[in-house]
Order: C-alpha cells, then sequence, then structure tokens
C-alpha cells in the first residue's frame, strides 16, 4: 500500500516555490532587461507570497460558501482567488521595484500564462515520482531488518467462507454525520444476520471509546483512526464475516488506503448522501450546534471538508429514502457477492 507522507508535501511545496519564483525572476529579468531588477522582483516575492497565501487560507477556512467540500467549486473558487492574488503580487512587485507599472503588468500577465504551463509540468514529475509515498513499505522493510515476519496459518480465508458458507467482505458506509450511516449499518447487519450471514459491525465513536481512544481530530489522527480500522476490517474478512464500518471518513485518499489495506475484491464503498441541511437538522448528538458556535474544531461539513466519492458501489440519500427502503437497496446489490455456497 501507498501512502504519502508529510515529507512529500514539504518537498512538493518548496520545489514548488522554487520553480515559481525562477519563473518570476527570468520574466523580471527579461522584461526589465536587468538581472538585479529580476532577481529583486523574484526574491521580494518569496516572502510576500508566503504572508499571501497564509491569509488566503485563513480566510477560506472561515469562508462557509460551500463549506461542505462536496463539489469542486469550493476547489476551483480557491484556486482562482489565489491565482488571482499571486498575479497581483507580482505585478505589485514588479511595478514598485522597477518603478515602471507597465513592466509590473506585463511581468504578472506573462507570469499567469508561465505559471499555468510549470505548474502541469510540475504536477506530472511529481505524479511519476515515488518520493514519499512509500512509507508503509519502508515499515515492512524495517520490521524485517528486525526479524519480524508475516506469519502464513494453514486454514485460510477461502477455507472460511466455505465453513460459513457465504463470502466475506468489508462493507464502508461514508457520509457526514448525521447522515444515517450507524443506523443503516445496524439494521443492515440485523437483515444479513437473520438470513444466515456471519457479520459484525464496526463504529467510529465505539473504536475511539476503545482502541482508538487517544487519536484526536487532526488530519494525521483521522488518518491513523482508519488506518487501524483497516487492519482491524482486514482481519474481519479473513475470518470469514462480512464486516461493516459506519465511519465519515471525508478523505477521498484515506478511503482509498482502507480499500487497499482491505483488498479491492473485499470491499465495498456505500456513500449516504444525506444532504448537509438534513444532517445538521436533524444534529442527534448535538455536534453541528457546538461546530457552528465554534466549540468543536475540524468538524467534517462546517470547518473541514468532505470529499465525495467518484465512484461508490452504491450512493443513498436518507432524506429521501426510508431505513428500511435503504437496507433492502443495500441488500439486493451484495447477494451476488455474497455467492452462498450451500445454496
Amino acid at each position: 500500500m501507498n501512502r504519502v507522507s508529510h515529507k512529500r508535501h514539504i518537498a512538493k511545496t518548496i520545489s514548488w516555490r522554487l520553480v515559481g519564483t525562477l519563473d518570476t525572476l527570468i520574466l523580471g529579468w527579461i522584461l526589465t532587461g536587468s538581472f538585479k531588477l529580476g532577481a529583486a522582483i523574484g526574491g521580494t516575492e518569496i516572502f510576500s507570497k508566503l504572508l499571501l497565501y497564509y491569509l488566503h487560507e485563513r480566510i477560506w477556512y472561515n469562508v462557509r460558501i460551500f463549506d461542505t467540500n462536496t463539489s469542486r467549486i469550493r476547489h476551483i473558487l480557491k484556486t482562482i482567488t489565489w491565482r488571482f492574488i499571486g498575479t497581483l503580487d507580482t505585478m505589485a512587485m514588479g511595478w514598485i521595484i522597477s518603478g515602471n507599472s507597465i513592466i509590473g503588468v506585463k511581468i504578472g500577465g506573462f507570469e499567469l500564462l508561465t505559471k499555468m504551463l510549470l505548474y502541469y509540468f510540475h504536477e506530472r514529475i511529481w505524479y511519476r515520482s515515488k518520493f514519499g509515498i512509500s512509507e508503509i513499505q519502508e515499515l515492512d522493510k524495517k520490521a524485517e531488518q528486525i526479524h519480524v515476519f508475516k506469519q502464513v496459518f494453514q486454514v485460510s480465508k477461502q477455507d472460511r467462507n466455505q465453513n460459513m458458507g457465504h463470502q466475506s467482505f468489508m462493507i464502508l458506509l461514508t457520509g457526514l454525520s448525521g447522515s444515517g450511516k450507524s443506523t443503516v449499518a445496524n439494521q443492515l447487519e440485523y437483515k444479513l444476520f437473520q438470513n444466515g450471514i456471519s457479520t459484525y459491525s464496526l463504529d467510529g465513536d465505539n473504536l475511539r471509546i476503545g482502541l482508538n481512544k487517544g487519536l484526536g481530530f487532526s488530519e494525521e489522527d483521522r488518518t491513523e483512526n482508519l488506518r487501524r480500522i483497516a487492519e482491524i476490517g482486514k482481519m474481519m474478512v479473513e475470518a470469514g464475516l462480512v464486516t461493516m464500518g459506519a465511519f465519515v471518513s471525508p478523505m477521498k485518499a484515506d478511503r482509498a488506503m482502507i480499500k487497499s489495506i482491505v483488498g479491492v475484491d473485499n470491499f465495498v464503498e456505500i456513500y449516504i448522501n444525506t444532504p448537509l441541511e438534513i444532517c445538521e437538522k436533524r444534529d442527534v448528538k448535538g455536534l453541528y450546534a457546538k461546530a457552528r458556535r465554534g466549540e468543536i474544531s475540524n468538524f467534517t461539513g462546517i470547518s473541514a471538508p468532505y470529499e465525495k466519492p467518484e465512484n461508490p458501489d452504491l450512493t443513498l440519500d436518507t432524506s429521501v429514502l426510508s431505513v428500511d427502503e435503504a437496507v433492502e437497496q443495500i441488500y439486493t446489490y451484495l447477494l451476488p457477492k455474497l455467492k452462498k455456497i450451500h445454496e
């Protein structure tokens, strides 16, 4: 499994700042005819853009337009506003340092075009680079170096599936808090159990009370929380159980990580696509009210993003479907995958 580390993000940020500043420096040099002026503009830009980018991020953090981050609109708007601010900053630096407003406008205009092209190639190069995305494999290598090896047992998943009479896999129900994930998972497990399917449910709150009680809600802790859940889910599937997992799991990368750990063939993703306003109106645990008052930070849908699944196996909206209707749709979808062996 590949996992992106912070060192990759840091290295990528630094490399882009170097490329971007070099681009501005060269444009300044060409358009002013002075290397010193180009270097002065590029150098000054480094500091001004660091400050402006920080303020830009803080403003967007507090702006609630499209605040669920469930569509690309928010991301597009952020991109446009930053490019506008960044180009305006370059124009201002060019004008101030060269003393010529026309030169400032020219540098900013050319930068707009060149940086789009440079950024594309920068992304392509990093896409092909493996730097910082092999953390898990490196940990496996280190484990071997201290004489820790995976043990293979005689009884396999296939043997357990044969014994249980059905295939085993993990079902991830993802969606906003209050969307109905846990309620649907609970009823789904009951229906499966009533039909002779061996099951187990993993719930986010239950795991945070026990196994993951030491983890917070930072980006790193959320990822670690889901990594542990995925490892437990993998063991449950190996044990022959149809395993339900009801978790907000807001980031695409984290859901991809779960899928990678559990295995593509052992994974079903169900998106409970209940609108934010409905989830907030329900607010069974009172969390949305606290988040709106600023008492809870990094709350998905309010102050933290939720990235919609792009290709879920099923999408359900509990604002238009009853729990029984949602469960029936999932059960119907799962029947071919269960492949009950004794029938």
